[in-house]
């Protein structure tokens, strides 16, 4: 997310000795001449009525980084400063940088509260009732209950069983499918689609968020809100991001698509596939085969559903196997029998 600049203001500080507000800038207070603490606290003026700074030296001054108190007399010096301003003192050693970066709250208006403010696109948040205590702990309990049967339904998933099933009958199916090459219809973002396709029809649609702008974008920005330089002068900025809209677009062109899919079933272990009479702009397409093994255990029926080809060829009716069987009844593995 790009952080977008839109101005400077000033600060101000409280004296310590007096209570005097004074503007950021000023160095030493204005009523009792006290020196700005080394752990000063800057605050906003009030955000309905302050101006941004005209000044370009203040300006000059914020950009230039925190201000720095010299290590013999505390007095605050700018950042590129050599040497104390109160006491000449050597600043390239020793001198403490003022914290800077921390987000400014608004000076507090007397009678009046602030209330958070929409980003833009959002609507404002509504006044939230507090929920009645009992509601909350039945809530909680429900989960609770949830959360335990889900722990039981995953631990009753996970166990199995070793069982002896002897197999009762088989069955097969595989299928193809067969395509054409011709003209088809589709749709993709314009940078997609092939350079000999036919487009139809586009529209710009939203594809991706960008902290840079770019083509085609809309800035999407948060509320402003002030962050301290360690100079005195807070500077207003915003969080912002781009959606970025790209164009959409419907297009003709040759391509490979589905026509028919042929498939062969059995009860054997001997599964064929099926036989295609392609044109000469056809051709077989995806492959596909299913096997299901059905076993009998002491009365009790269960099935097993693969794609292992050799494993199937190995179920002939009558043939000793060991099933592992989780809790629901499922099969989760079938091996025959040694």
């Amino acid at each position: 997310m790009a952080r977008k600049i839109l101005g400077y203001i000033e600060l101000v500080w409280t004296c310590d000795s007096c209570g005097t507000k004074n503007p950021g800038a000023i160095k030493s207070c204005t009523s009792c001449g006290a020196p700005q603490p080394l752990g000063v606290r800057f605050e906003q003026v009030d955000p309905n009525t302050f101006n941004f700074i005209k000044d370009e030296a203040l300006i000059r001054m914020a950009r230039s980084g925190p201000d720095k108190h010299c290590p013999y007399c505390g007095t605050r010096n700018l950042a590129d400063a050599l040497t104390c301003v109160q006491c000449g003192g050597d600043l390239t050693v020793g001198a403490t940088s003022r914290p800077s970066g921390d987000v400014i709250e608004p000076y507090p208006l007397e009678g009046k509260q602030s209330q958070p403010q929409p980003t833009s696109g959002q609507q404002p948040m509504a006044t939230r009732t507090p929920m009645p205590r009992k509601v909350s702990i039945v809530m909680i309990l429900v989960l609770l209950a949830i959360c335990v049967f889900g722990v039981f339904m995953l631990t009753q998933m996970l166990r199995t069983d070793v069982v002896k099933a002897t197999v009762t009958s088989t069955q097969w199916e595989r299928a193809v499918t067969v395509e054409s090459y011709q003209l088809v219809n589709a749709s993709d973002w314009a940078v997609n689609i092939p350079a000999d396709a036919s487009i139809s029809s586009c529209s710009l649609e939203y594809r991706y968020d960008s902290d840079e702008p770019a083509e085609h974008s809309e800035e999407i920005c948060g509320t402003p809100y002030t962050v301290d330089t360690g100079t005195g002068v807070g500077e207003v900025v915003q969080d912002c991001y781009y959606r970025v809209y790209e164009d959409y677009c419907r297009y003709e062109t040759m391509g490979w698509t589905v026509v028919d899919t042929l498939r062969l079933t059995g009860t054997d272990l001997n599964p064929l596939w099926p036989a295609a009479n392609l044109t000469s702009t056809e051709r077989v397409g995806e492959a596909t085969e299913t096997y299901t093994i059905w076993f009998n255990a002491g009365g009790m029926n269960y099935d097993l559903r693969t794609t292992n080809y050799s494993l199937y060829q190995q179920a002939y009716p009558g043939s000793e196997w060991e099933l592992e069987v989780n809790q629901l009844g499922a099969v989760t593995s079938a091996q025959p029998s040694d």
